[in-house]
């Protein structure tokens, strides 16, 4: 294997994966290697993601980020016939009459194909409790189902199987893969060293020379970091800052006869299973599974979780069981007799200043990081914006043709409305 590249990337998640794939689509031939911790590709939190995709954002940038990537995951599924697991089975909002009469939704419904429901429209869903019990809902703040917000471009798809479509086209590409390698180390160097003890000095024009793992050193031209949280503490020794702090996340699997009924609950001509669905109280979500006929729940739970950062998180039990089991009790008739069957933890990469992706530049390196637990809904795009920043180009062609000042979502042109559309 060649010991100097043309690009180094770190990270083979999905904005690993979808940023090379476009690189190389533009410049045939690099020599480029990918490098991962994990045993293979998307082990890390695009592995452990609800994978589901959505178009509903007040950021226009975000909207144009999501819906160009769920075109082209369309594309590859309904045209090439590639398999995603995708299912436009919508997104559901169940909200309270407040909540719909707020200015919340006029940006969403100015530029996605979305509508409300009434509790009519809401009919097939008639396994929810849309009035929770009075004294529960006094104690724990829940609100009544008086209406629904349906995204129509909206569904789950299969983390693995759409980066299972870039890792083999980057392998016809060309493009070498080393698993199993931790980066310890992006070490600086003089662009012109002197060979003097203590270089670089304040005055010398650096670089980044090479990347220091476990399994030697890694010598390339440019170099990429989509490593996820893991971003921020590879830059750390060299000063640069990577503008997003960790949180932990986690996903927990429920099985049983309640269950089953709600997951064929389909608002969605074509589609036999229940949209992607937040509760209107806490933001939880339930995922369906249609292949184990389960649901995925979770929620951002942002108070008293901390930045902190562990290399294997684990699922917390009374984390469901205090948490979010009796929320779920409350809307689910008959959820006692539903069972836990599986969980697991990861982390969102947030960009605590706006909630939005970041792909910038300093020295030789292109950082892409920031997600926020949507790396897969706008991967395609951010990885096309990648592409347009390694070839020093002002704008990114988007699927479908839109285009996209690169600068915007840098650091110092950025341009981004801060997300709002978060219930």
């Amino acid at each position: 294997m060649s010991s100097k590249w043309d690009l180094a990337v770190i990270g083979a998640g999905i904005v690993g994966l979808s940023s090379t794939y476009h690189i190389m689509e533009k410049n045939p031939g690099l020599k480029v290697v990918v490098i991962d911790k994990g045993s293979t590709y998307a082990q890390g939190n695009t592995g452990k993601s609800a994978a589901g995709f959505r178009d509903l954002f007040s950021s226009d940038i975000n909207y144009k980020l999501s819906s160009s990537t769920i075109g082209f995951y369309r594309h590859l599924q309904n045209d090439l016939g590639i398999n995603l697991g995708m299912h436009t089975n919508g997104y559901l909002y169940l909200i309270d009459d407040d909540t719909a009469g707020s200015s919340l939704f006029d940006p969403v419904l100015k530029r996605s194909k979305s509508r409300f429901l009434s509790t009519e429209g809401l009919s097939p869903l008639d396994s929810l409790n849309f009035k929770p019990d009075p004294d529960q809902a006094s104690l724990m703040g829940l609100k009544n189902i008086d209406q629904g917000f349906l995204g129509e471009n909206c569904g789950i798809i299969e983390p693995d199987l759409i980066t299972k479509f870039y890792y083999e086209e980057l392998l016809k590409m060309g493009v070498k893969f080393m698993f199993g390698t931790t980066v310890n180390q992006i070490e600086l160097s003089p662009v012109q060293p002197l060979d003097y003890p203590g270089e670089p000095f304040i005055w010398q024009d650096v670089h980044v020379k090479s990347l220091k793992t476990d399994k030697g050193e890694i010598e390339a031209e440019k170099y990429l970091v989509a490593a996820d949280v893991w971003t921020t503490y590879l830059l750390e020794k060299t000063g640069i800052d990577s503008h997003v702090r960790p949180k932990k996340r986690q996903v927990f699997q429920i099985s049983g006869p309640p269950i089953e009924k709600l997951v064929k609950s389909s608002l969605i001509k074509g589609e036999n299973i229940m949209p992607f669905t937040i509760l209107p109280s806490h933001e939880i979500y339930l995922r369906p599974v249609p292949g184990s006929n389960s649901i995925w729940a979770g929620v951002a739970d942002n108070y008293n979780r901390d930045f902190s950062f562990n290399e294997d998180p684990q699922p917390e039990p009374e984390f469901y069981q205090n948490d979010i089991f009796p929320v779920l009790e409350a809307y689910i008739k008959d959820f006692k007799s539903a069972k836990l069957t599986g969980s697991w933890a990861g982390y969102y990469s947030y960009n605590t200043i706006d909630l939005s992706p970041y792909v910038f530049g300093d020295l030789n390196l292109i950082i892409s990081t920031g997600t926020s637990g949507s790396g897969i809904l706008k991967g395609d795009a951010i990885g096309r914006v990648v592409a347009a920043r390694y070839n020093n180009a002002e704008e990114a062609e988007l699927y479908g043709g839109e285009k996209l000042r690169t600068a915007s979502m840098g650091i110092r042109k950025r341009v981004m409305d801060r997300e709002e559309f978060i219930l």
